[in-house]
C-alpha cells in the first residue's frame, strides 16, 4: 500500500474513532453492557472495512479495463494510477510516462512546424508513431496487470519484456525527433530530401517485426518465448 493510501486510511480511521467517541458519549449517559460495547466496536470495524473496500475498489477501477484506453492522455492516467500501486514495475511505468509525455511534446512540435497543416505527408508518419507507441503502452499495461506476485520466479521474464518494449519506443521516439528537426528546416515540402524519414520508416518496420516476435502478454505466456533485453 502506498503512502498516499495510508494517509487516506489513517484519516478515515481518525474519523471512525471520532464517531466511536461520540457514540460512546451518547451511550455513557445510560448503563452500558458488554453487548453494547461489542455493538459499538462492530459498527466501527464495519465502517472501517467499508472505507477500505471503497478505497481499494476505486483504485482497481482506475487501473483496469485497458480496452477503453484510446489516447496518450488515457494511457498517462492509467500509468499514473499504476505508479501509486504496490508493484515491482514502478521504474518501467515511470519510463513509460516519460515516453508518453515526450510523444505528446513531439507531436505538438511537428504540428507547430507544419503550421497545423492537415494534409502534410509527414502527419501520416506521425500518426504511425503515435499508433505504435500507444500499442506498446497497451502491451506494458497488460504485462503489469497479469503479473502474479505469488510467482516471483517469473519477475525477470516480465522485466525483460518491458525493457524490450520500452527500448522499441525509445528507438522510434529518437528517430521521430530527428525527423522533426529535418522538417523544421525544410518546411512542408514532400519532395525535399529527408534521410530521417527513411530511418524512421525503417525503424517502425523493424520494431513492428519485433512486436510480432513479442506477442501480447497472454500469447507470450502460452508460447513461453522470453524477449531479449533492450536497455533504455
Amino acid at each position: 500500500m502506498n503512502k498516499q493510501k495510508k494517509i487516506i486510511l489513517l484519516a478515515l480511521a481518525a474519523g471512525e474513532i471520532a464517531l466511536a467517541i461520540a457514540l460512546y458519549n451518547v451511550l455513557a449517559q445510560r448503563e452500558l453492557t458488554a453487548v453494547s460495547y461489542l455493538v459499538m466496536l462492530g459498527v466501527v470495524a464495519l465502517s472501517l472495512g467499508i472505507d477500505w473496500l471503497i478505497l481499494r475498489g476505486r483504485s482497481a477501477a482506475s487501473v483496469s479495463d485497458a480496452k477503453k484506453l484510446k489516447t496518450a492522455d488515457d494511457y498517462l492516467r492509467a500509468f499514473r494510477a499504476w505508479a501509486e500501486e504496490d508493484t515491482p514495475f514502478t521504474p518501467h511505468i515511470t519510463t513509460a510516462i516519460r515516453q508518453l509525455e515526450s510523444l505528446k511534446r513531439k507531436q505538438a512540435a511537428l504540428r507547430s512546424v507544419l503550421d497545423d497543416s492537415k494534409d502534410s505527408p509527414f502527419l501520416s508518419v506521425a500518426d504511425d508513431v503515435d499508433a505504435y507507441v500507444l500499442a506498446n503502452c497497451k502491451r506494458i499495461l497488460n504485462r503489469v496487470m497479469i503479473y502474479d506476485q505469488g510467482e516471483p520466479h517469473k519477475l525477470s521474464m516480465h522485466i525483460s519484456y518491458l525493457q524490450e518494449v520500452l527500448g522499441q519506443n525509445a528507438h522510434v521516439l529518437s528517430d521521430f525527433e530527428n525527423l522533426i528537426l529535418e522538417v523544421s528546416q525544410i518546411g512542408d515540402d514532400a519532395s525535399a530530401a529527408t534521410p530521417c524519414l527513411d530511418e524512421l520508416t525503417n525503424a517502425l518496420r523493424s520494431v513492428r517485426k519485433n512486436a510480432d516476435d513479442f506477442p501480447l502478454p497472454q500469447e507470450h505466456e502460452q508460447q513461453n518465448h522470453p524477449p531479449q533485453q533492450m536497455q533504455m
